[in-house]
């Protein structure tokens, strides 16, 4: 029997956009996955504007509500200690590899700066890699453990630039599902 194709898209999701779920969404369409499973960082990830750990994980549980073969991982913001990428890989490993082929998901642009990650070469040569091409950022690479997959250049816009869209009061109803954008309200996250 075949093992599941399950692809893990770690990131910040601050906040997750329309994007990062039509992207879920394609890749399991287009058959490269069977299932989805984002994992937002945890709180010891530093980065400035960064909403709390368990509110980009609820905006993730409601943005993924009713996607089919979508989920959310809480591994990166359970755990005690601060984790780096490779942490993160191997917990994901340990948990799924039984039932499981791993591919861990990212942009082109962290991709591109992954030779500055701790255990760069370990992460290269153990995982397996669905590398999403965004707008200006193109990578080739011969190793078979990476592949690329080719994103719509219409639907490349940064969480950063939602924020500031948010900040300035401008809509991102076509960036950001209604009930998110609700919470972020709510919690008056940006």
């Amino acid at each position: 029997m075949n093992k599941l194709k399950i692809g893990f898209f770690g990131g910040c999701f601050n906040p997750p956009t329309n994007v990062h779920i039509n992207l879920a969404r394609n890749l399991i369409k287009d058959g490269i996955l069977d299932k989805v499973i984002f994992v937002p960082v945890g709180d010891y990830y530093k980065k400035q504007d960064l909403a709390s750990a368990k509110d980009r994980y609820n905006m993730l549980k409601i943005a993924c509500k009713d996607c089919d073969n979508i989920e959310v991982e809480d591994i990166a913001i359970t755990h005690q200690d601060k984790l780096y990428a490779i942490d993160t890989f191997k917990l994901i490993y340990e948990k799924y590899n039984a039932i499981a082929d791993i591919y861990l998901i990212m942009g082109s642009d962290n991709f591109e700066k992954m030779p500055t990650w701790k255990n760069y070469e370990d992460l290269m040569k153990n995982y397996k890699f669905i590398v999403l091409e965004r707008l200006n950022h193109e990578n080739q690479t011969n190793l078979k453990n990476v592949q690329f997959y080719k994103t719509n250049p219409t639907e490349d816009i940064s969480s950063t630039c939602i924020r500031e869209k948010i900040m300035n009061n401008e809509d991102v109803s076509k960036y950001v599902s209604p009930e998110v954008m609700q919470y972020i309200k709510k919690k008056k996250l940006y």
